[in-house]
């Protein structure tokens, strides 16, 4: 085992032997044959135990893996954290507490410590037990490679990876190793209580399992290796695609381009998600089929400016040409659209407003008979109209909706809706409505910029002299909605 270990520990863990290690320390059978084994081998360790507080051995065992560090010459690191409260506030299970507590004193030991690495002593039953767990939520390849050798980044950390060197040693053999070294652990009576979810795999499933196959644990160990190799390889092929799928990535917020996205295959597209949720949501141990298959039906065309709850706490956006995956609480940018920049603003004849993002409004004032026909007359343009100017008010002003806003849509003979309606109606996306600029004469809307010019405002055939309105962004052209 050894001699095993010594090889994993510095070719697939990649650790250095004069460099500090923070190992997770239970007193089981697991932890203190890695305490044991890295020892041997000469590396500096780092004994962390995390007191959960939910056993009345709690204090003993706490007091147990001191002393064993102490004879070991190592230093002890001591973290204790009500995981009840975290249960309660946080919703979670009590054996998902007690490992996101446990996880964030290591890593936060490692941080302060100046530690190259946290270890744990996960063996290949463990890695048995937590396959299987992904198999009964439904897992994709990922989930069935179970846990890795080593992980960076991880959902604790992007800088200190996790590492589990044991996850090819069986327990019989943690077993006879720790008898063989005189070593006595600490047997936890909670690992027998059958009514937590992996023991009841543990101790019900896999003895049932055996009855088919004798050797069904080497088999499933061996499927996640399998697996292993088939989820680097797509984790390859899916990092190049992402690297071109990405528009925009901060730390609470991101954006894919949803068409390149939607052009790659289904399993692609499926693992593209998967890595966007997993990017906001590192700590998220299963992104289910249910949260993939749904942002995969937002990501196809037709889906446009629809905003859905999605998983963990996130959002997903659906806007042309981009897919936003959002905490609630972020302030997703705005800058294909334009955006008033102060509550009102004059847009003077023959000048220009600068509104967001570089988007301007301009205007220019010509002689009918210099006009092309029929467009102008139609008066219905998006990006630049046409209006009578004996019609306006000059300046004319330019500001967000108010409440009470009314407007009556060029081609509806004068008939007038809400303009929040009409932005409904439109389409408008919904997260640059509140701010999108409205050209006025006075309190009336004159031009919705990139959708509608008001009807009373069109210029007829008595018409003389129009004032050209146009939207524009010198990087992007004209607005496509």
């Amino acid at each position: 085992m050894l001699e095993n270990l010594s090889r994993i520990l510095q070719d697939e863990c990649q650790i250095l032997v004069d460099h500090p290690l923070v190992v997770g320390v239970s007193g089981g059978p697991d932890s203190l044959c890695l305490l044991d084994v890295l020892y041997r081998s000469g590396y500096q360790v780092l004994v962390a135990h995390f007191n959960h507080k939910l056993r009345p051995s709690a204090e003993e065992e706490a007091q147990f893996v001191s002393q064993i560090a102490e004879a070991y010459g190592f230093q002890f690191l001591l973290g204790e954290g009500e995981v009840k409260e975290r249960v309660v506030r946080e919703s979670e299970s009590v054996e998902e507490a007690a490992r996101n507590e446990r996880y964030r004193f290591l890593f936060s030991c490692a941080a302060s410590m100046g530690a190259q690495g946290v270890v744990v002593g996960h063996s290949a039953d463990d890695q048995v037990e937590t396959v299987l767990m992904h198999l009964l939520r439904g897992a994709g390849v990922d989930g069935l490679s179970g846990m890795q050798v080593r992980t960076l980044p991880n959902a604790w950390s992007a800088e200190i990876p996790l590492l589990r060197p044991l996850l090819n040693t069986w327990r019989s053999e943690i077993l006879e190793y720790c008898q063989r070294r005189g070593i006595d652990p600490i047997f936890d009576a909670s690992n027998e209580d059958q009514t937590l979810y992996r023991n009841r795999l543990r101790h019900e499933l896999i003895p049932f399992l055996e009855t088919y196959n004798p050797a069904v644990r080497r088999l499933i160990w061996r499927m996640a290796e399998v697996m292993r190799g088939e989820s680097e390889l797509i984790a390859e092929i899916v990092s190049s695609v992402w690297e071109r799928c990405l528009i925009i990535q901060e730390e609470d917020y991101l954006a894919i381009d949803s068409k390149l996205c939607s052009q790659q295959s289904l399993s692609v597209q499926r693992h593209i998600l998967r890595k966007a949720i997993a990017i906001l949501r590192s700590g998220l141990r299963d992104i289910n089929f249910n949260a993939v298959d749904l942002a995969l039906e937002y990501l196809q065309p037709g889906k446009s400016y629809a905003e859905v709850d999605l998983i963990a706490g996130l959002r997903l956006i659906a806007e042309p040409g981009k897919l936003w995956l959002a905490e609630w609480k972020a302030e997703i940018p705005i800058i294909e659209w334009p955006q008033v920049v102060e509550e009102v603003s004059l847009l003077e004849s023959g000048g220009k407003l600068e509104l967001n993002a570089g988007w301007q409004l301009s205007s220019e004032i010509m002689s009918v008979s210099g006009l092309i026909e029929p467009y102008p007359w139609e008066g219905a343009g998006t990006d630049q109209v046409w209006v009578d100017q004996h019609k306006i008010q000059s300046p004319l002003l330019v500001r967000a909706r108010r409440d009470g806003d009314r407007l009556q849509p060029f081609g509806l003979d004068g008939h007038s809706l809400k303009l929040s309606d009409f932005m409904i109606n439109e389409k408008m996306p919904r997260r640059a409505r509140e701010k999108w600029p409205l050209v006025c004469s006075g309190d009336q809307i004159v031009w919705v910029p990139g959708y509608r010019l008001a009807h009373p405002f069109r210029i007829t055939e008595f018409s003389q002299y129009v004032v050209r309105l146009e939207l524009h962004h010198p990087d992007q052209g004209k607005m496509s909605i």
